[in-house]
């Protein structure tokens, strides 16, 4: 007989939750995802360290390096830095490639992306907390990065790839950008993005959001508190309002609450492989016909957790993503 392979699922994260009401702005709907978490692990967001003066992100060295940077934390906490999470300054604007929960007081060397292909000189010598890549983005982005994460241990993405996306989320905001910056595409649009955010705010209690654009569901966000989504959430709307931006002239139809059921359902089914994480904890990764995604998982807590549908197939086609009903599954199931 084989030897018995444990499979590693999201489904006791996602189990306890509860699906909030619907609601939306224009074309982007967001659904609440309402848990119970005793939030036990103490951290604070890097946005909060950068300002308090504890943490400070650089380039490495003078000269630098594309897909990394450098982190020096004095703070008596953990740091949480986020998934696509903007930084702005030093020598290029950057992202980060995955969640990384930081120890506390060490100096630690973080994988990004470049998200302004055009500089390259120093604007700054640290580096700001900006906004939120686009889910659009930051699907290829997790899906790339898994692939390298599996197959090489290194949280590297394809660089090409997100200056694809980056061209297209500038063409989608009419921005212009001299270098190629991600971040012009915010500042430019600011009115407009700061009218989802205004009309979307936080449901109190979540500490997790499906947002869905035209009614075709676009990513999912997760934490291990509500307090972290609070603080994050603007900024994370802001990342969904651009991928809106891009697709107003779509068809809209209702994403409903049970299409939210059947995403959960399917996302703790699927099989996640806990690979090393440059921080505290693991970086679960997972890919199915329908969802790509990661959770970054310390001290048996899901920190954060990001989905988004998996279009493409492994000979680099596009596909829709196909998540079933319960009832669906459970019929076809009874009748094979």
């Amino acid at each position: 007989m084989g030897k018995d392979v444990t499979v590693t699922t999201l489904g006791a994260f996602l189990a306890p939750l509860a699906v909030g009401e619907a609601f939306g702005h224009l074309n982007l709907t967001l659904v609440p995802l309402m848990g119970d978490s005793d939030g036990r692990l103490d951290y604070v967001l890097g946005a909060d360290a950068i300002e308090a003066g504890t943490l400070a992100i650089t380039e490495v060295g003078e000269f630098g390096t594309v897909p990394e940077l450098l982190v020096k934390s004095t703070a008596e906490t953990m740091v949480l830095l986020l998934d696509g999470e903007e930084l702005v300054g030093a020598k290029q604007n950057r992202i980060l490639n995955t969640s990384v929960l930081l120890p506390p007081k060490a100096e630690t060397r973080i994988p990004v992306s470049c998200v302004e292909q055009g500089r390259w000189h120093h604007a700054s010598r640290a580096f700001a907390v900006g906004g939120y890549s686009s889910s659009k983005l930051r699907a290829r982005k997790s899906r790339d990065v898994g692939h390298n994460l599996r197959t090489e241990g290194v949280a590297a993405s394809d660089q090409g790839a997100v200056w694809d996306e980056v061209a297209c989320c500038l063409v989608a905001a009419a921005a212009d950008s001299p270098t190629m910056a991600m971040h012009d595409a915010i500042e430019q649009r600011k009115q407009t993005l700061d009218g989802y955010v205004d009309a979307l705010p936080w449901p109190d209690g979540a500490q997790g959001v499906i947002a869905a654009i035209s009614g075709k569901f676009v990513a999912v966000d997760l934490f291990d508190k509500a307090e972290t989504l609070r603080r994050v959430w603007p900024r994370l709307v802001t990342g969904y309002a651009l991928d809106a931006l891009a697709r107003q002239k779509a068809r809209s139809r209702p994403f409903t609450p049970k299409g939210a059921g059947a995403l959960l359902e399917h996302l703790g089914e699927v099989a996640c492989q806990p690979c090393p994480s440059v921080g505290v904890g693991q970086d679960w990764r997972f890919e199915s016909k329908a969802v790509v995604g990661q959770a970054l998982v310390a001290e048996d807590v899901c920190v954060h957790l990001s989905a988004f549908p998996n279009e493409e197939t492994t000979d680099g086609r596009r596909r829709g993503p196909s998540i079933e009903p319960p009832s669906r599954r459970s019929r076809r199931s009874r009748s094979s």
